[in-house]
Order: C-alpha cells, then structure tokens, then sequence
C-alpha cells in the first residue's frame, strides 16, 4: 500500500498552495467589497442594532 507513496515527488504537488492563493484573493475581494458598502449601510441602517455581517 505504501508503494505509491515512495513514488510521490512533492516538490511537485501545488494544489495547496494554490487553495490558499485562491483563499487568500477571495477573502481580500470580499473584504473590499463589504468595506465599499459599509457606510451606506451605517447610514441607513445606524439605529438598528445589527451589523453589516447579517445582511
């Protein structure tokens, strides 16, 4: 079973360091986008006690 695995070269395995690029780009566009609309957000919604991230 373990004869694969000897065979692996993992200098050439990528896929999780391009997960956590991928990660890491959509966790700054969603950042942008939630700070473009947070101060409509706090304009409108100021009294009501919730806060953008339940909309």
């Amino acid at each position: 079973c373990d004869r694969n695995l000897e065979q692996i070269k993992p200098h050439t395995i990528t896929a999780t360091h391009n997960l956590l690029v991928d990660v890491c780009y959509a966790a700054q566009f969603e950042g942008k986008s939630i700070s473009g609309y947070y101060p409509r957000y706090q304009t409108k919604y100021k009294d009501s006690g919730s806060t953008i991230c339940t909309v």
